[in-house]
């Protein structure tokens, strides 16, 4: 074989090596910009996601607290102050009906805000960042406390309760640019118990409860120190 022939030979090989490397480099290199993209992909969607679950928790975490404050007031009252024996029954039949339905009422409105917020990041994760996992578990506590069978019967609701009366409570805000739910207020639902059968319906034995409550002591409010006081939590 003479050089020349020699030469081309190797020429040739050397450029389908060289070829093949190329090609080896290039399916490589397209492999590596994939997943980096996907990555970034990735990455992408747990950002989008945890900024979901912020965008929903600031659009209810002041009414939440609100809510929860309002219940906490009433329940320091109630336990601490005698509020319900000072004025469940006496004489004036708007104090009576406010010391009865206004309790009534910020309970059902808690349930209501921890229903609407419940729904909203059902489908978000919830579990990565600290904070989120101290609002469900606190969230969780205080459901616990209100289905707490150990503590007697009075304002005991069981967790599928809790989120009737919750879904009861919620009245659509019609601001597409708002949250989509917010609870009845407190002249909403006055009214619904006088004028809906099956709405007030739900709430007539934690009405009942209410007298129950005012005649017992203080070694009786189990339940309502747990979650005065956040014992449970």
């Amino acid at each position: 074989m003479s050089t020349q022939v020699v030469v081309a030979v190797v020429s040739a090989v050397v450029a389908l090596v060289g070829a093949v490397v190329a090609g080896l480099m290039t399916t490589w290199s397209a492999q590596r910009t994939r997943r980096y993209e996907n990555l970034l992909e990735a990455q992408r969607r747990e950002l989008s996601k945890a900024e979901q679950a912020e965008v929903v928790l600031s659009r209810y975490r002041q009414p939440l607290l609100a809510a929860a404050h309002n219940l906490q007031s009433r329940l320091y009252n109630i336990v601490d102050q005698a509020y319900l024996t000072l004025y469940l029954h006496c004489g004036d039949s708007d104090q009576e009906r406010y010391a009865r339905d206004y309790t009534i009422y910020v309970l059902a409105e808690y349930l209501c805000w921890a229903e609407i917020i419940r729904r909203d990041l059902r489908f978000l994760d919830l579990g990565s960042e600290d904070g989120n996992r101290e609002l469900v578990r606190k969230l969780d506590a205080t459901h616990r406390a209100i289905g707490r069978e150990k503590a007697p019967r009075a304002l005991r609701l069981f967790r599928g309760e809790q989120r009737a009366i919750g879904e009861l409570m919620m009245a659509p805000t019609g601001d597409p640019g708002s949250a989509r739910y917010e609870s009845l207020g407190y002249v909403q639902f006055c009214a619904r118990l006088d004028d809906d059968l099956s709405f007030a319906r739900w709430f007539q034995r934690l009405r009942d409860d209410i007298d129950k409550v005012a005649t017992s002591d203080r070694s009786d409010h189990s339940r309502l120190i747990a979650l005065q006081t956040g014992s449970l939590i």
